[in-house]
C-alpha cells in the first residue's frame, strides 16, 4: 500500500508538472472570472453607476418597485413602438401601426400577432384594454386615466381607444419612454392584484430575457435568454448572448482591470473616464468605441427678467463672446467635444428642424466674434467707463454671477470659461457653485442672472421627434410665474394651440415649425455651447456588433431600453487568427569566379589577356523555426515517458 501510494504521489506531481509547463509554454489563457456564475463566453456584462436596493420587484407604479440599471429597463421589458432617433425611423415593434378617427378622439391600435409574454402566453388587445382600466381605477391623474374616456377589444389584436378629448399625439403614450411609462401590463398576471403592492417577481414582460438569478451581495442581475423568444419568428431577431448581466460598477481601478482583462464588455460611460479609455487604447485590448451625444447640449440660460438681460441684443453679445471651440476642446466627457449648432441635439430624428437658411441669420449660434459683441452694445448705447467694464445709459454697470455646478462638471468648465471671456470684455462676471438646494430655490424665484444647464426646447421634442413637445413647454399656462425670467410669448401660444389639434405631419405645419425655431433663436431664452457627448466603449473580446462611429446603427447607450437591439446585434467574436510562425533569417553568401578574353592595342600592338573578376552574391533564406508549441508536446511527451519509467521501476521493486 506504501508503494501505491509514492507511485501515486509520484503521478500526481509530474501530472501537476505536466499541465504546468504546458500553460506556461502555450501562454496564460482569458480566464472565468471568480465572481461570474454564469460562463464568460455566453454572457455579455453591463455596468451601471446606480447603487441597487430593489432585488425583489419589477412594478412601475410605486415607488421603489423598480430597479434602474438592473436591466428589467434594458433588456426585460418591452415597448410597442420606438424611434431610431440616429436615422429617425419609427419601429412598430410589437404592433403593426395605428389609425384616428373622428377627428382624432378615436384611436385604433392594431397588435402584431404572434407577440408572447415570456411565460408563453399571448399579447392581445384585452391586455392593453385591462392596462386602460387599471390606470383609470388606481391612477387617476396619470396620463392615460387623464386622457381616455373608455377602451374596447374590437377584435384580438386590435384595440378602440375612445378620448376625451382630440389629441393627435396619443400614439406616442405606447412609445418608449412615452408619457405614462410602462403601463401595459400582462392581464393574466396583473389581473386581481393590487397594483400598489404586487411585486411582479420573476417580471413577466415580453423582452429577450427573463430573470435567471439575483446577487444583492455583489449587486448583481443576470438575465437568461428566453429561447422561444417570439421576435425571432415575427422579426427575424435573437439576441447573441445567453446572459445579460448587470453590475454596479466597481471602483475605477479595479474597473479598468477588468476591461484590460475583458472581463466587462460595456462600462458606464459616467465612469468610465476619457484617461480610463486612452489608457485601454494603448494596451491594445480589442475594443470600439461609440461617441454619440446626448439629446439636450449643455448650455447658459439668461434670466430674461432682469435688465439689461431683458434686452436680446445683450444676450446675443453674450453668445458672441462664448467660445464654443474652447469649451469643446476643454470637454471633460470625452476625448473630442463638439461645440454645439442647433437649439438641439444633432440627431437624425431632430433634422428636419435644423433650417440653413435660419441659423444662417443667427450667427452668433456658431461665431465666436468679440468684435461683434461691441459693435450690439454701442448699438444699445452703451460704454466702457473709465475702469474698462461696460456701462448701461443709466450707468449699470454690466456685471453678472453665472451659476454652475462645482468642479469637474461640464457647466463649471463652461461658466469658467464664459467668466474668463466676459471679463476680458469689460463685463464683470463671477461664477458661484452653491448648495443644490440653494441653486433650485435661486432658480425658483429667478434670484439668478446666468446659469448654465441643460438647453430647454430639446426636452420635450427629442423624446417624440416633435418641436410641439418642446414649445408646449414655454406656453404661458405651463409657465405660469415663470414667465419673464424665462421664455413666454403671446405669438408662441397661439401656434402651439393651432398645433396642439393638428396631425404632426401635416404639411401646413412646418411653416409654424420654422416660426418656433426663429423665435428661439432671435429671442435666445438661452444658448447651448458644447454637445453632451458621452463616449461609450465596448469589449469585443466575447462580442463584436456594438454600434461604433462607422456603424451607428442605433443609440449605444447601455441604459437606454434599446439596448435590445444592440443584443440582437451580438456575435460571438471571431478568435484571433494565430500568429505567423517565427522566422530566422540566413544569410548566405556565394562568391562568384568569371574569366573573360579582353583585347586592346597599345602602340600598334594587339594585347590579349585574361581577366579574373570576383563578385560576391548574397542571399537571405527564411528559416522556420520550430514552433512553441512543439516544445510544450515534446516536454509533455518528456515527462510522461519519464513518469512511466519511474513508476516502471517503483512497480518492479515492490516486494512480490
Amino acid at each position: 500500500m506504501k508503494i501505491q501510494q509514492q507511485v501515486y504521489a509520484t503521478l500526481l506531481l509530474l501530472v501537476f508538472g505536466l499541465s504546468s509547463t504546458l500553460f506556461v509554454l502555450s501562454g496564460a489563457e482569458a480566464q472565468q472570472p471568480a465572481w461570474l456564475p454564469v460562463p464568460r463566453e455566453q454572457a455579455v456584462i453591463v455596468e451601471t453607476d446606480v447603487d441597487p436596493a430593489v432585488f425583489d420587484k419589477a412594478n412601475p407604479f410605486i415607488p421603489g418597485g423598480t430597479q434602474w440599471g438592473s436591466g428589467w429597463h434594458q433588456n426585460v421589458v418591452e415597448w410597442d413602438w420606438y424611434i431610431n432617433y440616429v436615422t429617425g425611423e419609427y419601429i412598430l415593434w410589437r404592433i403593426s401601426g395605428w389609425e384616428y378617427k373622428d377627428n382624432f378622439r378615436t384611436f385604433i391600435l392594431r397588435i402584431r400577432d404572434g407577440v408572447k409574454w415570456n411565460d408563453g402566453v399571448q399579447y392581445t388587445a384585452e391586455d392593453v384594454v385591462f392596462s386602460v382600466e387599471l390606470q383609470k381605477q388606481y391612477f387617476p391623474t396619470r396620463y392615460v386615466a387623464l386622457n381616455v374616456e373608455s377602451a374596447r377589444a374590437i377584435d384580438k389584436l386590435t384595440v378602440e381607444l375612445r378620448l376625451k378629448e382630440p389629441n393627435p399625439r396619443f400614439h406616442h403614450v405606447f412609445r418608449m419612454w412615452g408619457p405614462n411609462g410602462e403601463w401595459v401590463r400582462p392581464k393574466h398576471i396583473w389581473e386581481g392584484k393590487d397594483p400598489l403592492t404586487f411585486a411582479n417577481w420573476p417580471p413577466v414582460e415580453t423582452g429577450p430575457y427573463k430573470l435567471w438569478k439575483v446577487f444583492p451581495d455583489l449587486k448583481m442581475y443576470v438575465w437568461e435568454r428566453v429561447e422561444d423568444y417570439w421576435g425571432k419568428q415575427v422579426h427575424g431577431v435573437f439576441p447573441g448572448p445567453k446572459y445579460v448581466v448587470w453590475r454596479r460598477a466597481p471602483p475605477a481601478d479595479i474597473d479598468l482591470a477588468d476591461f484590460l482583462r475583458g472581463d466587462v464588455d460595456s462600462p458606464i460611460p459616467f465612469l468610465f473616464t476619457v484617461d480610463m479609455i486612452k489608457t485601454a487604447k494603448a494596451a491594445g485590448v480589442p475594443m470600439v468605441d461609440a461617441p454619440f451625444p446626448d439629446p439636450v447640449p449643455f448650455g447658459i440660460q439668461f434670466n430674461m427678467a432682469r435688465y439689461p438681460l431683458s434686452l436680446r441684443e445683450v444676450r446675443w453679445a453674450i453668445a458672441y463672446l462664448t467660445n464654443k471651440e474652447k469649451v469643446a476642446s476643454l470637454y471633460p466627457v470625452a476625448e473630442q467635444g463638439i461645440p454645439a449648432k442647433y437649439m438641439h441635439a444633432d440627431w437624425g430624428a431632430l433634422k428636419k428642424y435644423e433650417y440653413a437658411d435660419i441659423y444662417e441669420k443667427y450667427k452668433f449660434m456658431v461665431e465666436y466674434n468679440p468684435a461683434k459683441a461691441e459693435e450690439l452694445l454701442k448699438g444699445l448705447g452703451f460704454e466702457k467707463g473709465p475702469d474698462g467694464v461696460w456701462v448701461t445709459p443709466n450707468g449699470t454697470r454690466l456685471s453678472f454671477t453665472i451659476l454652475a455646478w462645482g468642479p469637474p462638471s461640464v457647466e463649471n468648465l463652461i461658466a469658467n470659461v464664459l467668466a474668463d471671456e466676459l471679463n476680458r470684455f469689460g463685463i464683470e462676471a463671477a461664477v458661484i457653485t452653491p448648495s443644490f438646494a440653494t441653486r433650485e430655490e435661486m432658480r425658483r424665484v429667478g434670484n439668478f442672472w446666468i446659469d448654465v444647464e441643460v438647453s430647454h426646447l430639446p426636452h420635450g421634442m427629442w423624446l417624440s421627434g416633435d418641436i410641439f413637445e418642446g414649445a408646449i413647454r414655454h406656453h404661458s399656462t405651463i409657465r405660469g410665474e415663470e414667465c419673464g425670467k424665462q421664455f413666454c410669448s403671446p405669438r408662441l401660444d397661439q401656434i402651439v394651440d393651432t398645433l396642439k389639434v393638428r396631425d404632426p405631419d401635416d404639411p401646413n405645419n412646418e411653416p409654424l415649425y420654422r416660426e418656433i425655431v426663429e423665435m428661439f433663436l432671435r429671442e435666445l431664452p438661452y444658448l447651448p455651447v458644447v454637445e453632451k457627448i458621452f463616449q461609450p466603449v465596448f469589449s469585443t473580446k466575447y462580442w463584436v456588433g456594438w454600434p461604433t462611429t462607422e456603424n451607428m446603427y442605433i443609440i449605444p447607450y447601455n441604459w437606454w431600453p434599446q439596448l435590445i437591439f444592440i443584443l440582437f446585434n451580438l456575435k460571438p467574436a471571431p478568435p484571433p487568427p494565430p500568429p505567423p510562425p517565427p522566422q530566422e533569417v540566413t544569410r548566405i553568401v556565394t562568391q562568384l569566379v568569371t574569366r573573360e578574353v579582353v583585347t586592346t592595342v597599345v602602340a600598334g600592338q594587339t594585347i590579349v589577356q585574361t581577366v579574373e573578376r570576383k563578385m560576391e552574391v548574397t542571399r537571405e533564406v527564411p528559416v522556420e523555426v520550430v514552433p512553441q508549441w512543439v516544445f510544450g508536446v515534446v516536454a509533455a511527451a518528456i515527462i510522461i515517458a519519464v513518469a512511466g519509467v519511474a513508476a516502471g521501476i517503483i512497480l518492479r521493486r515492490r516486494p512480490k
